[in-house]
């Protein structure tokens, strides 16, 4: 048990990502380890760099609510399953919005020689989202129907637009809830579960 509860903890603290904290958000992986969300797939420093150049840009207004977690573990590997919603205030237009994505994390945990449950890779995968004025507005309903949001995929496309209006490039390939590439994630994951040291 207090093995999922240090992997459980590890998921938690992704939060350090909304308050800047990058070297605390670092050691929650191993130095190897690789991330791939809606706007990055690849190594982790890789992701903390451009994590933090939104940050002092202004351009990342966002929390990560992060909920309970699925644990498995095998030896000195696990696999964690974390239900996770994204928060992102953005405008549409004039008007402020929220955007609200619901994902979970899916990620392979591994106990290396230091004897510390750290992630060696990390996927999202997306379910749904939604978008909200801030504030009552009429021109929400005309704005809305000229953003475009129906180029991109159903369960991320709020999002998405977000981040491509903001200049981002969406990164390949991205996970959906109930596709045949999430039935291929999590068979892969069972093998390399299997095959543990």
């Amino acid at each position: 048990m207090d093995d999922v509860v240090a992997i459980t903890q590890n998921v938690a603290k992704f939060a350090f990502r909304d308050q800047g904290r990058w070297d605390e958000l670092r050691d929650l992986f191993h130095p190897n380890a690789s991330i791939a969300v809606t706007w990055y797939a690849g190594p982790i420093e890789g992701f903390i760099e451009r994590s933090a150049q939104m940050t002092a840009a202004g351009k990342s207004l966002t929390k990560h609510w992060i909920g309970a977690s699925r644990v498995t573990i095998e030896g000195n590997r696990a696999l964690s399953d974390t239900d996770v919603a994204i928060l992102n205030r953005t405008k549409l237009g004039p008007i402020e919005a929220d955007v609200t994505s619901y994902l979970r994390f899916f990620d392979r945990f591994e106990r290396r020689d230091d004897g510390i449950w750290r992630i060696a890779s990390r996927t999202g995968i997306y379910e749904k989202d939604r978008i909200d004025p801030v504030r009552p507005s009429l021109l929400y309903p005309l704005l809305y129907s000229l953003a475009g949001f129906n180029r991109f995929p159903r369960p991320y496309r709020h999002l998405a637009a977000g981040l491509v209006r903001r200049g981002h490039v969406l990164a390949k390939p991205i996970i959906e809830a109930g596709t045949t590439e999430e039935a291929e994630l999590w068979q892969d994951a069972r093998m390399w579960l299997a095959a543990r040291n």
